[in-house]
């Protein structure tokens, strides 16, 4: 591929057009490289390689990637950012991704915000489309909007940025809070507290305010200031924190864990707060590995760490977001020995992405036997609402570039909301009103959120009798009757359904009689 130097032309003084430098793609040889960047030698990483993996074998063994008739295999090229445990700095992916970018026509993964923002740069010079599966923060992708030219090839795979990860938090509390209200026996608008234990990471911090913010309108109260802890997991560390909610004695604790630490909470949280229930995002909460050992111990004393967790995830058994949602499960489920996946590996969902938007894009010069395919005319296709793919999560779709409001802020015109959502079909006196939709959060080339597009899903650890352990299913978004409900519907849409394969929310019986007055 032809590296070049993404310039913005522009003449001072004078108001023209935006012009980009031109980026064109060349594939030889009758293939298309694809680097996995991550630290692939860890969870995330390991995750990002399986699912570009499972990708890449059912694309090639299904003919390939289609361009005017001839088809092209795709090449995974590995490269080790080391962003987790061996340099967060950033610098050795830096180092790896130049050492790597003139071998690589496009780029998936990132994980560790700090250390992505960084390295990401690389690909980024060079006018490499760079799909991001792994790194939630916002920041990143605010940077298409205040430099299109130069960011114009920085996407989001997966997960959703931490404002719309906050807003689900919230949403699969206010659900969880519904069910325990009821089996106290208590009113519907009854206080219940929260205390909240998050990483002292950059991806965290708006998702804590967003979450603090949205609490008192599902009325429940947040007990104490959030506790930030180191994300590596100190174990000193997380008995005084449980210690402290312990003696605050709250109805739920709302973990916001991306690494070590989750695995150190879980494992504590049970002897110290047990009569607490954890619902919120815990990344290791989401695995099998963790708890391995107790997976197959039922209900009581000897039950793994994770049980009756509820957790913001991707996937979980017999859940089917859409009718790719059950076979990749399966896929990954088999190649991993059992394992369940992280948000990382969207790597999958991202590669099918692509392959479509190169088969709409590139062309085939038969008698040079290369294709090529320009940077933009990919991007615009990503960009259009109309190219909308159905993943294994919903439908991937992205905000658009914003126009600006009286008040000088970036917002989304009524059109764009309307491209992207079916407001008439769930609320009739809906009223567009541009101050709902600026930003942050409906960030260009992020992904758009809400029902009939992506969700996320509340995950719970359940029992299951018949095969005898532990298993992770689906219990949120939550369906409370009717085809409609004012209560649940929002600007994004009407949050009163849930996806075929969810499964009724439990409660522990300690906790419910624990905190019934």
């Amino acid at each position: 591929m032809a590296s070049l130097l993404v310039i913005g032309l522009a003449l001072p003084g004078c108001a023209v057009e935006e012009k980009l430098e031109p980026v064109l793609y060349t594939f030889e040889d009758g293939k298309i490289n694809i680097g996995v960047a991550g630290e692939l030698n860890y969870t995330a990483g390991e995750m990002q390689w399986a699912g570009a993996m499972l990708a890449q074998d059912a694309i090639n063994g299904n003919g390939g990637v289609d361009i005017d008739g001839v088809s092209l295999i795709l090449e995974l090229v590995p490269i080790d950012t080391g962003e987790e445990t061996v340099d967060p700095s950033g610098l050795t992916g830096v180092l790896n991704l130049t050492a790597a970018i003139e071998d690589v026509d496009f780029i998936l993964g990132g994980f560790r915000t700090e250390a992505v923002e960084v390295y990401r740069d690389v690909a980024m010079e060079n006018g490499v489309i760079f799909i991001d599966c792994g790194a939630a923060a916002e920041a990143l992708q605010h940077s298409v909007v205040d430099d299109y030219t130069g960011y114009r090839f920085w996407f989001k795979g997966m997960p959703y940025n931490e404002y719309f990860l906050g807003q689900s938090v919230v949403r699969t509390l206010g659900a969880v809070a519904v069910k325990l209200r009821e089996e106290m026996g208590v009113a519907a608008d009854y206080t219940l507290n929260a205390t909240i234990v998050a990483d002292n990471l950059a991806w965290a911090y708006e998702q804590v305010v967003v979450i603090r913010g949205l609490l008192a309108g599902i009325n429940v109260n947040l007990v104490y200031d959030p506790y930030w802890v180191d994300a590596t997991g100190k174990t000193v560390e997380m008995q005084n924190v449980l210690t402290s909610i312990a003696g605050l004695d709250p109805q739920f604790i709302i973990p916001v864990f991306s690494a070590d630490a989750g695995a150190v909470y879980d494992a504590l949280r049970m002897s110290y707060v047990p009569n607490a229930m954890s619902v919120g995002i815990n990344e290791l909460a989401q695995l099998k590995s963790p708890w391995a050992a107790e997976l197959s111990n039922p209900a009581g004393e000897n039950q793994p760490a994770c049980a009756y967790e509820v957790i913001l995830d991707s996937w979980a058994e017999g859940l089917e977001q859409t009718e790719k949602t059950a076979a990749f499960l399966d896929s990954y489920i088999a190649y991993s020995g059992g394992e369940y996946p992280l948000c990382s590996a969207a790597t999958y969902d991202a590669l099918f992405c692509l392959k479509a938007a190169i088969e709409a894009a590139a062309w085939y010069d038969a008698e040079e036997g290369v294709a090529y395919a320009e940077a933009d005319d990919i991007i615009e296709w990503l960009e259009d609402p109309a190219n909308a793919q159905v993943t294994t999560t919903g439908l991937t779709t992205y905000y658009p570039r914003p126009e600006t409001t009286a008040g000088g802020k970036p917002a989304l015109t009524e059109g764009q909301v309307r491209s992207l959502y079916d407001l008439d079909s769930y609320n009739q006196t809906y009223t567009y009103e541009a101050e709902d939709w600026t930003m942050p959060a409906h960030t260009t080339h992020d992904l758009a959120y809400g029902p009939g597009l992506l969700t996320g899903i509340g995950a719970q650890w359940q029992w299951d009798d018949e095969a005898g352990l532990w298993k992770k299913v689906g219990v949120w978004p939550m369906y409370f009757g009717g085809d409609y409900d004012e209560a649940l519907t929002d600007q994004y849409g009407c949050w009163n359904f849930a996806y075929p394969g969810t499964v009724d929310l439990v409660i522990p019986q300690n906790v419910i009689d624990h905190h019934t007055p």
